[in-house]
């Protein structure tokens, strides 16, 4: 397994309906920490710390955290640390749910998205991307296991 220190950076909506629901029929918020930040139009951008390649795919580690509430509290929604793993069919979205805790939680499945390269740039755009049943409860039980969320996008730099 190669480790590589790159740059780049995870982008992902979550979804829409989710962020209109607790900012604006909720009234609830968001809170963004670490080096995580929201763009103009929702997106929220997670700055890649670790990079490791193997047998075609990629483990890609991304740093800082996004937090939903809503109802005083009844929804709570954590996506610390975002980590993905792309493999050449698919991949998959994991995220601390906890502060408190180091385990994972698999949040979505990617569909098939091969990278373009560009020299030492590697980017998936607009990756779709479907809850799995293992975050289902996390997001309130409000959508099943394989409702669409918000594409992803990845990028990396990697200095050879």
């Amino acid at each position: 397994m190669s480790n590589t220190d790159p740059i780049g950076s995870l982008t992902w909506a979550v979804r829409d309906s989710l962020m209109r629901y607790v900012t604006v029929i909720a009234g609830g918020s968001f809170d963004i920490d670490g080096p995580a930040s929201i763009d103009g139009s929702g997106v929220f951008t997670f700055p890649l710390v670790r990079a490791e390649s193997s047998d075609g795919g990629w483990r890609l580690m991304f740093s800082g955290s996004l937090h939903f509430t809503a109802h005083h509290g009844l929804l709570d929604i954590r996506i610390i640390d975002p980590e993905i793993v792309v493999r050449p069919a698919s991949g998959t979205l994991y995220a601390r749910t906890d502060a408190d805790s180091p385990a994972l939680t698999a949040i979505v499945e990617l569909g098939a998205a091969a990278p373009t390269e560009d020299g030492a740039d590697l980017a998936w755009d607009a990756v779709p991307s479907q809850l799995l049943d293992s975050a289902v409860e996390m997001f309130g039980s409000v959508y099943p296991a394989g409702t669409p969320m918000a594409p992803l996008g990845i990028r990396i730099t990697i200095d050879s």
